[in-house]
């Protein structure tokens, strides 16, 4: 009974989540624009810099989620430079590749590079959440010359075992009840906030779309990342984590922890898998540290180790 009751609430709630924070966005000096790229038509909102910075940043957010995910962290860094947050391929506003119904990680990759290349115009520091973080480590790799340095928030992508270590994440993220919406939440968050609970059917639909089943089900493990991978990354690279994120494979942190060359590391008490909404202030104070640093110098000798435990 009290399903069929708040189920249609539940529904609404996230447009007008995500109503609420696009009006936020533009109030607070972003802009919202489109453009074409690679036969997509790509939105994203833009901030321009406060102050002397003129590094871009660029934010890429996580599956099934979309650039207004960084409305808490946008503003905060623009003293690095002009802040640009764009919807990947197939999420928030921007559409698909021609002819799909989502985009593969090599597509999100191309979507990204043109960006910079189109919109931007130089090289950016690339912050990515999830599998934004994994299209990040991509981007590098593939065009190293287009990054100064990347931000990981709790990226995905890792190898690890195979298809055997995802399995489970795979199990979740089909949302199946909506107990199996509460499990994902707690695994994402830890604590949710109760409003993301009364989120669930939103949660639930956005799950079950193309852009997220289509990509799991045609997914190519060779897509994803190896310690090779890690090792060969020629930029200055950050790590944030939270220690209640319980989303990703438990092997995740470590994975990339063992191979990223020196990376400067965050962790997050308390915090699950999406820093950017739950830490926002550490996040963005974290991010500006990292990007004074390796602001003016050359992309391979940056990276120094550098741990940090927050308390949050």
């Amino acid at each position: 009974m009290l399903g069929r009751i708040f189920a249609p609430l539940s529904t609404v709630s996230l447009p007008l989540v995500y109503g609420l924070s696009h009006r936020a966005l533009l109030r607070m000096g972003a802009t919202s624009q489109e453009r074409c790229l690679n036969g997509i038509r790509a939105h994203y909102y833009a901030m321009p810099a406060r102050g002397a910075g003129d590094l871009p940043v660029l934010l890429l957010h996580g599956i099934a989620d979309r650039a207004q995910t960084w409305s808490f962290v946008m503003p905060q860094l623009t003293t690095i430079g002009p802040v640009y947050a764009l919807d990947l391929a197939g999420f928030g506003l921007s559409g698909f590749p021609p002819g799909q119904r989502y985009a593969t990680i090599d597509q999100q990759v191309a979507l990204v590079q043109a960006f910079i290349r189109e919109v931007i115009g130089r090289p950016a520091l690339l912050v990515g959440n999830s599998m934004g973080g994994w299209i990040s480590i991509r981007v590098a790799l593939a065009t190293p010359e287009l990054v100064v340095g990347l931000v990981l928030l709790a990226p995905g992508g890792a190898i690890l075992r195979g298809r055997e270590s995802w399995e489970p994440f795979l199990h979740t993220i089909e949302l199946a009840d909506a107990r199996a919406v509460r499990q994902a939440l707690r695994q994402m968050y830890g604590r949710p906030p109760l409003p993301l609970y009364l989120a669930g059917h939103g949660l639930r639909s956005i799950f079950h779309r193309d852009p997220v089943t289509q990509f799991i089900a045609h997914l190519d493990e060779q897509a994803m990342l190896r310690p090779t991978d890690l090792q060969a990354l020629q930029v200055p690279t950050a790590l944030i984590w939270g220690e209640a994120d319980r989303f990703l494979p438990p092997e995740s942190r470590e994975f990339f922890c063992a191979n990223l060359p020196n990376p400067r590391l965050l962790l997050l008490p308390g915090c699950g898998h999406m820093p950017q909404q739950q830490r926002p202030r550490q996040v963005a104070a974290f991010i500006r540290r990292f990007a004074q640093e390796i602001s003016g110098q050359a992309p391979a000798t940056t990276a120094q180790h550098h741990s940090q435990h927050s308390a949050g």
